[in-house]
């Protein structure tokens, strides 16, 4: 029989202590690191680099390091024949839709709409969830998805004086990374994040060269600071923001872990005001708060996260 003194359970309190500190810490830089993206974009595409070019660059060196980080960690794990397939043409189509009508949109739209347009993805998830029937119809999935609706309403309606397109590939965007979301959810059976990921985006890598090579976009006419941004996109943005999530993930959870991620967002928003002073009027924060609040409405029940 095992004996269970004050110590050693108090022992064992710190250690769940330790855990979940440990893991809302590094869903925390996750966070940020996501919500710095859009920033480190702007500046790129202010140094001459073209959409196209910045997320092949992202992606491929992304990939590389990723493959060499999972190595020394004895994490990498080859697939099964079928799944390799299936996650590279989840990063080649569905990732490479949503990353591009991302990106694009942030040439159109100020950064605070396009962070909270995106975050409206997990309603989005539910309602294909819904209609795949892998849930059922709840009184919280309802008000999750008016919630969602209002604050996109709200927050679109609220850049009138924008180019109609960028809200519409903001939009674009949250509704391709909800497919990619469900599809990867299923992908990820015995198999860690990280692995998925690198599979993922080696897909979107392809894709983006045969793009970029098609387009005739790859022109390289940058000025010399735009290293500097698709280095700390690659680095920051793409390897440390994944890496952290599932590490954290592992440790407080898909509920605990899509709240804290709300501080992607607000990194991108109050980041934006700061140096573009591109600025929130009173109705776009009120439909941030109706995104947010759809979001906490869907962490209170099963909790469906990105997988990269």
């Amino acid at each position: 029989m095992k004996i269970y003194s004050p110590e050693n359970l108090a022992a064992q309190g710190d250690v769940a202590v330790n855990r979940e500190l440990l893991g809302t810490v590094l869903v925390l830089i996750s966070a940020v690191s996501f919500g710095l993206m859009p920033i480190f974009a702007r500046y790129a595409y202010a140094a001459e680099v073209g959409v196209g070019e910045l997320l092949l660059l992202r992606f491929l060196f992304a990939s590389i390091i990723m493959a060499i980080l999972l190595g020394l960690t004895g994490k990498f794990i080859r697939p099964s024949g079928r799944k390799v397939l299936f996650l590279l043409g989840l990063g080649g189509i569905a990732y490479f839709l949503q990353a591009t009508l991302y990106f694009t949109s942030l040439t159109y739209v100020p950064v605070p709409l396009v962070a909270l347009i995106l975050y409206s993805y997990p309603a989005f998830v539910t309602a294909g969830s819904l209609s795949l029937r892998w849930e059922k119809f709840t009184r919280r999935i309802l008000a999750s998805l008016i919630l969602a609706l209002i604050g996109v309403v709200l927050v679109a309606n609220a850049g009138v004086s924008f180019k109609a397109i960028g809200i519409l590939l903001a939009v674009g965007a949250a509704i391709t990374y909800s497919i990619y979301i469900l599809a990867g959810s299923r992908a990820l059976k015995g198999l860690s994040g990280e692995a998925a990921i690198l599979y993922v985006m080696i897909g979107a890598t392809i894709s983006f060269a045969l793009s970029d090579l098609v387009t005739g976009n790859l022109q390289f006419a940058w000025k010399s600071q735009a290293w500097t941004w698709i280095i700390l996109i690659t680095l920051v943005c793409t390897c440390v923001a994944a890496t952290t999530f599932f590490q954290g993930l592992r440790l407080v959870g898909p509920a605990r872990g899509s709240i804290l991620s709300v501080l992607e967002p607000l990194t991108s928003i109050i980041v934006a005001s700061i140096l573009f002073n591109e600025l929130l009027n009173l109705q776009q924060w009120i439909g941030g708060l109706f995104i947010v609040g759809a979001v906490l409405v869907t962490a209170s029940g099963k909790v469906v996260l990105p997988v990269g």
